[in-house]
């Protein structure tokens, strides 16, 4: 049975400005991960808010921050959907963004510059909103797809047009620092979450604007090492120390070739080429990479989309040590400290990657101290690594040549207008859905709404004002589509 999709439309770009003017609500509050009090009342927020929007919903506790979860159970619907999203985001320093606060949301035209002058929203106009970027933190990443969904929902309501599948949502509340306790909660909420199918939001669709639809994505591995030589920091030329950068130094480069390409010892243990299926649909994907080359002033490999979604990596993503700038000393640091990141592709699992960095540090002459509360012997000065901040999880992914993954690309591309869809192996990036598809069982396909070169994770995030309300359309029809 089709959908007559007129009336949604026609109050769809009534409701515009309203639309955007709740989102603003949501993009106000400071949800960053790094904030219990903030993610808390973010869930609260939220929750009160899904009441009021008529879903059943829990505010559900972790050991850590909580998820949010809402339910609309549809008379007659022999499917049920489950919806995650995560509603925590990245720290967002304000001195990087060019607006006062990255928590006060600002509007631009797609076409301007990142730091072109901004306006605020009773400035931009209503028959023009669909040509406006919204710059806050977390208005892709991932609060613009949570918005989507619930006002999906309203304008369904307000036209008497039900959904034909039961719906869930589950919105995650630590997604940004790893989700540590997303897989407990789900085998505490195995029931609760029972659904037919996953569908995940997150993440930005193709660079053309075309519906995107991916059936996996890469897992996560994220620690700190720190190197302690002397017991403070001293006069670099009144002392002859050892210089604890000097041995991370070493220790990185025995990690990694200059290119990046890692060099640990069973590294890609486990790793498998993508299937003959997987090779077409890579060969399918529209990549200009000249022109992403340009964009990003650095040249490429030519197998650039195997090695994002078939090859693991690692990855420094920020050190620390000393002082530079205004701040510099001429003084040799007592501490040095680099973070580093690993994205793990299917078939490799976190403990056994982690395992093999672990026997490489030692292998390089360095003894291992894990965990910030054991004591650094001072025999081990400089020659001993601490490893902190672990966390992470495992990557995943459902086999696309299931029918609900056929069900779900048709679907995506009749809510896009009959535009074809992007359909990809795996995501570069990576989000729980282990807990979906290893504990619960359940196909879990990522859609995601929100525009490409959305700065998420960096300052200056955005999200097009367009794809906001493209979401709404989406979100509306599978939740039509999946049940008929």
């Amino acid at each position: 049975m089709t959908t007559d999709w007129t009336a949604f439309e026609t109050r769809l770009a009534g409701k515009r400005r309203a639309i955007v003017d709740g989102f603003l609500e949501l993009l106000r509050r400071n949800t960053v991960s790094q904030n219990p009090e903030g993610v808390r009342a973010g869930s609260e927020w939220l929750a009160a808010l899904m009441r009021r929007r008529g879903l059943e919903t829990r505010v559900l506790e972790t050991a850590g921050a909580p998820a949010v979860f809402g339910e609309r159970k549809v008379p007659g619907a022999t499917r049920t959907v489950l919806i995650y999203c995560h509603y925590d985001t990245k720290p967002a320093p304000t001195k990087e963004w060019f607006q006062p606060s990255p928590f006060e949301p600002v509007f631009r035209r797609v076409d301007d510059a990142d730091n072109a002058a901004f306006v605020p929203f009773d400035r931009v106009p209503t028959d023009a909103m669909a040509e406006w970027r919204v710059f806050a933190r977390g208005s892709s990443d991932d609060k613009g797809p949570i918005w989507s969904h619930l006002e999906a929902l309203a304008l369904m309501d307000e036209l008497a047009l039900p959904p034909r599948v039961n719906v869930k949502f589950i919105f995650d509340g630590e997604e940004e620092i790893g989700s540590p306790f997303f897989g407990p909660l789900t085998e505490k909420h195995r029931e609760l979450l029972g659904a037919d199918l996953v569908l995940v939001t997150d993440g930005p669709k193709h660079a053309s604007g075309r519906p995107t639809v991916m059936f996996g994505a890469r897992g996560v591995l994220k620690f700190e090492l720190t190197l302690e030589s002397a017991r403070r920091d001293l006069h670099s030329g009144n002392f002859a120390v050892p210089n604890p950068n000097w041995r991370l130094a070493g220790l990185l480069s025995s990690m990694a070739a200059p290119d990046g390409a890692p060099l640990i010892e069973g590294f890609e243990d486990g790793v498998i080429p993508p299937t003959p299926a997987e090779r077409e649909l890579l060969a399918r994907y529209p990549l200009d990479l000249p022109a992403l080359e340009r964009e990003l002033g650095v040249t490429l490999p030519r197998d650039y989309l195997e090695r994002m979604m078939f090859h693991p990596t690692l990855t420094i993503r920020g050190l620390h040590s000393g002082f530079v700038g205004a701040e510099a000393n001429t003084i040799i640091p007592h501490r040095t400290t680099v973070a580093i990141d690993i994205r793990m592709v299917k078939n490799q699992r976190l403990e056994t990657v982690y395992a093999r960095v672990i026997d490489h540090i030692r292998a390089q002459g360095f003894e291992v101290i894990e965990g910030a509360e054991a004591p650094l012997p001072d025999h081990l000065r400089g020659r001993a690594v601490r490893v902190v901040d672990k966390g992470g999880y495992d990557p995943a992914k459902t086999p696309a040549d299931l029918p609900i993954c056929r069900e779900v690309v048709a679907a995506v591309e009749r809510a896009h207008g009959g535009q074809e869809a992007v359909v990809v192996p795996t995501a570069g990036g990576s989000v729980p859905i282990w807990a979906f598809t290893d504990i619960l069982k359940l196909p879990t396909l990522l859609v995601p709404y929100a525009n490409a070169n959305n700065r998420q994770h960096s300052p200056n995030e955005h999200l097009r004002l367009d794809h906001l309300f493209q979401g709404v359309r989406t979100t509306a029809g599978l939740l039509r589509d999946l049940g008929a």
